[in-house]
């Protein structure tokens, strides 16, 4: 019962500078979602004041 081993590898580590980079439109893209979201969260809560005060009229 004799065990060699030639080299020892780590299959699931990367070098931390592969992922780290994001290309200029994947930030582009998420600044502008980003600098949106106040601006969808007012429209829908505007619909949804209009809407109840419509049911509240019928």
């Amino acid at each position: 019962m004799n065990a060699t081993t030639n080299e020892a590898r780590l299959t699931g580590i990367r070098s931390a500078t592969e992922n780290a980079t994001t290309t200029e439109s994947t930030r582009y893209a998420q600044n502008n979602l980003l600098s949106e979201l106040p601006g969808a969260v007012f429209g829908l809560i505007t619909l949804g004041y209009i809407v109840s005060s419509l049911l509240a009229l019928a």
